[in-house]
């Protein structure tokens, strides 16, 4: 049972003056001190014997691990004195202090006292559990010699039963994880507690409209075939829905008479009275739980004290797994918008942002069709979609819908998410088959105002309803990463036609040195281009293999014109001056970041397979991918040209020539795939 469940044992030994392993049981037992300070979360209690002050601490427990409590019994004395009669909560500088009087015989015989280093407020259920503890201690310290006339059914030994019986309740709600399990820890536990035939935990929905019974039970045939939808309750209506209303708890001797009590659909009148309390969480009603019992007032108002404490508990439990649930559910949705993050970094353009927008949504939030529209100035048009039939498509596609079309118009003004009805869905909702009784158009805007860029447009049937607020917390966090992406790309976009303008200004000055070499490094882009694709280079690699054909000879800048226009062959230092301009051309691109990768494919594009290129002596793997096809068009391109010291080769004549060279000066592959290329069609 553990340590507490064991003082319980002797604290019940002691109140009926038995013996525990054969030792007389003293009334010094420190267990309600302890129940007090783990129910409540105190630092410390005690337990002061006499009617008022000076008293004498008898019986005192401290939470283990704290610094030591400096509320000494002087102090505590001194808080007794002034305190009013009755269990109340108390401030004192730094501290709270709840005090219970302990009665016995209708005698004040101690004080039962607790306190935490807080600015806490104790409630009326925490003052009720107190109150409680207090009559358990009572048991304890009453005198032998002058018992207590006996009460029925135990009554005497009640309160004690009832200290075990809550920490038993206590541990099995810490360990609950739903609002469903903590109602189902309240209807099992309860009937060790409190006598009854039936028992109905109610939550308030999250509309707070109606009161709905979570979890019931009925050990009687009477009560055993009530049904959840008959139980459920209109706020103000029947006994539960009325106590989240004046949030006050009530014995019902008689239901038949209650003002409130309603009859459950298709039951048959009986003799039943009710006790109810509501659930309070920092002050507000979140639902109730009632006991019924067949006969008239079989509830006392102990048993009505007691529902107040287990609703209050029951309260303070439902609370913690709401926290907790709204904490994984913020780790889950922080999780998926991470992954998504990372996911639209990687797209290539805005349309496949969009593309990705629309299937995450699928994924991470239920719906019937999602649409993603793209903002370009004053029109929006569908760029991506999931769940709408090829005839809607092609209608919404065909479609000039306006940034004023009614879906659209004050929506996209403000980071928020607008529900719309069908009749305001404009341009979407007049474009579909059919729209279904109470389809709703969830418009989430990617960016706001000026800064807008795209909306996505979630469509849900009647069944699920408007997105709720986990949903609706998800698609403003897509709308975000959404919106960092399509930026990004923009920024990507300036910068790449920046980077193709300083391109352009490299070859126009190229071409003003030899005319020649610029034509040829123009028609070399489209020969790499077509080779790289069909040996499946794509993305920045590609990109970089097509900067690096149309600049491969810009370090011919730096050689002489008297060389590059030569009508006859190089002699030998003529070469070594025009070997240099592969290393040439990598020195003029070193500055401009973007052109990095290019740069490394120029300085490496005239080396050759067997090792026997410039200016390093390359081989093989050793040469970029990007070098070795550049190389190989290079060469057919120069052979089917016209130069000023020979007339162009026959196409024919140059797939042979490099078929001849594969495996020596050209990558086997490469050239396979270039003799593919250049024999398509035209």
């Amino acid at each position: 049972m553990g340590e507490v469940g064991t003082s319980l044992t002797v604290a019940l030994a002691a109140a009926r003056h038995e013996a525990v392993d054969g030792e007389p049981a003293g009334g010094d037992d420190a267990t309600p001190c302890r129940v007090l300070g783990e129910l409540l979360g105190l630092d410390a209690a005690w337990i002061l014997a006499g009617g008022g002050p000076p008293a004498a601490v008898i019986a005192r427990w401290e939470r283990e691990g704290l610094r030591p409590h400096r509320l000494g019994a002087a102090r505590i004395a001194s808080i007794l004195s002034e305190c009013p009669e009755g269990c109340i909560g108390w401030r004192d500088g730094r501290y709270a202090v709840v005090v219970a009087p302990i009665e016995a015989g209708g005698e004040r015989v101690g004080t039962l006292v607790g306190s935490v280093r807080s600015a806490h407020e104790f409630s009326a259920a925490e003052l009720a559990a107190a109150e409680l503890i207090a009559a358990g201690a009572a048991a304890g310290l009453a005198a032998p010699a002058a018992p207590a006339p006996a009460r029925p059914n135990g009554a005497a030994m009640r309160p004690l039963e009832h200290l075990e019986m809550l920490h038993s309740l206590s541990v099995r709600l810490a360990r609950a994880r739903s609002e469903r399990e903590v109602g189902q820890a309240v209807v099992t536990e309860l009937m060790a507690l409190i006598d009854h035939h039936a028992c109905r935990f109610y939550l308030l929905s999250d509309a707070r409209d109606v009161v709905v019974p979570v979890a019931h039970e009925g050990v009687i045939a009477e009560y055993e075939d009530d049904r959840t939808a008959d139980l459920v309750c209109r706020v103000g209506e029947g006994v539960a829905g009325r106590a989240v209303v004046d949030a006050r708890a009530r014995r019902i001797p008689d239901a038949s008479i209650d003002d409130y009590a309603v009859d459950v659909p298709g039951s048959d009148p009986i003799d039943e009275s009710m006790v109810v309390a509501p659930m309070l969480s920092d002050g507000e009603p979140i639902g109730a739980i009632v006991l019924s019992k067949l006969g008239l007032d079989q509830f006392d108002d102990t048993d009505l004290h007691m529902l107040e404490v287990v609703a209050g508990t029951a309260a303070a439990a439902c609370e913690n797994v709401r926290l907790y649930a709204g904490m994984r559910e913020a780790a889950e949705v922080s999780e998926a918008l991470l992954e998504l993050g990372a996911a639209l970094a990687l797209q290539g353009s805005v349309d496949a942002v969009a593309e990705m927008l629309a299937r995450a949504v699928d994924r991470l939030v239920e719906s019937a069709a999602i649409s993603v529209w793209l903002r370009n100035g004053s029109e929006m048009a569908l760029a991506a979609h999931s769940g709408y039939t090829p005839a809607e498509v092609r209608r919404l596609t065909e479609a000039t819908v306006t940034v004023d079309d009614e879906l659209f118009a004050g929506n996209l003004d403000s980071r928020a998410l607008t529900v719309c009805p069908p009749e305001r869905a404009g341009a979407l909702a007049v474009r579909l088959d059919a729209v279904a009784p109470g389809t709703t158009f969830a418009v989430v805007p990617v960016g706001e105002r000026a800064a807008n860029r795209a909306a996505i447009v979630v469509q849900r049937g009647g069944r699920r309803g408007a997105p709720d607020r986990r949903d609706e917390t998800m698609l403003l966090g897509i709308a975000d990463q959404a919106l960092l992406a399509m930026v990004n790309r923009a920024l990507y976009a300036e910068l790449e036609e920046s980077f193709l303008a300083t391109v352009a200004a490299l070859g126009t000055a190229l071409g003003t040195k030899d005319e020649y070499t610029s034509d040829h490094a123009q028609a070399l882009v489209g020969l790499t281009t077509g080779v790289a694709r069909r040996l499946a280079v794509a993305g920045s690699e590609l990109r970089d293999i097509t900067v690096a054909a149309a600049l491969h000879d810009v370090g011919k800048i730096g050689v002489p014109a008297a060389i590059l226009t030569k009508p006859g062959p190089l002699t030998v230092e003529e070469w070594a001056v025009m070997r240099r301009h592969p290393e040439l051309g990598a020195k003029i691109m070193e500055p401009v970041p973007a052109l990095d990768g290019a740069r490394r494919l120029v300085v490496a594009c005239h080396e050759h397979w067997d090792g026997s290129g410039y200016p390093h002596g390359l081989k093989a793997d050793e040469i970029p991918i990007g070098a070795r096809i550049i190389l190989a068009c290079d060469a057919f391109h120069a052979m089917t040209s016209d130069r000023v010291y020979r007339a162009a080769m026959p196409v024919a004549d140059a797939v042979a020539e490099l078929r001849r060279c594969a495996g020596t000066h050209f990558d086997p592959e490469v050239a396979a795939a270039l003799v593919e290329v250049v024999s398509e069609p035209l």
